[in-house]
């Protein structure tokens, strides 16, 4: 019997898909609206730090952050009985954003022209614990010294990836066993990838 042209074609459809520039870009809102980022002051005229409810502040300059992604990793050489600090140094991937397209997207665009300096990127996951706990910052990551390397436009969001030189994360312990949640102290750590050594945490 001869093929069927329809079903080859359905079959090949997935290998296709795959292959599209788009086919790894994740949809608008792929994480969750709890996650927002800061710029400096690249955001002030659009950021979310202005609104009423509780801890609004804490998010000053920023706007929300659709998705983002990164990876730190260490490059070794030898096997496990050698010393892999000294065999490598820590490197950390472009920090890749996804922000919505709004009136910030030409000043990020001419940061990358002139090769701007961002003095801080903040990324901060903010949880909602109960009465008055509205935005407490679940944790952070701070990236310092920050370069704009790239900026792809889609209609609806922006596309960001900087170069990093520090790195540090913040975590808030939270405790779940009372009648409403609360944070109670936290853990932190933080790399300076220019010296390949640890920041004061």
């Amino acid at each position: 019997m001869p093929p069927n042209d329809k079903m080859q074609k359905t079959a090949s459809t997935p290998a296709e898909a795959a292959g599209l520039s788009h086919a790894s870009n994740p949809p608008m809102g792929s994480v969750t609206t709890s996650f927002f980022v800061s710029m400096d002051q690249v955001f002030s005229t659009s950021n979310v730090g202005s609104g009423s409810s509780s801890n609004a502040s804490n998010l000053a300059n920023s706007v929300q952050l659709l998705w983002f992604t990164s990876v730190e990793e260490r490059p070794s050489i030898g096997n496990s009985t050698s010393d892999f600090q000294a065999s490598a140094t820590i490197v950390h991937s472009l920090l890749e954003m996804h922000v919505l397209t709004d009136s910030a997207m030409p000043t990020l665009r001419q940061n990358l022209r002139n090769n701007t300096p961002i003095a801080q990127i903040k990324i901060t996951r903010v949880g909602h614990l109960g009465d008055g706990q509205d935005n407490t910052e679940m944790y952070s990551s701070t990236f310092t010294n920050c370069f704009l390397e790239a900026l792809e436009e889609y209609p609806d969001k922006l596309i960001v990836r900087a170069r990093v030189n520090t790195r540090s994360d913040t975590a808030a312990a939270t405790d779940y066993t009372g009648t409403q949640s609360s944070t109670s102290g936290s853990t932190s750590s933080g790399w300076d990838y220019t010296q390949n050594t640890a920041m004061a945490s």
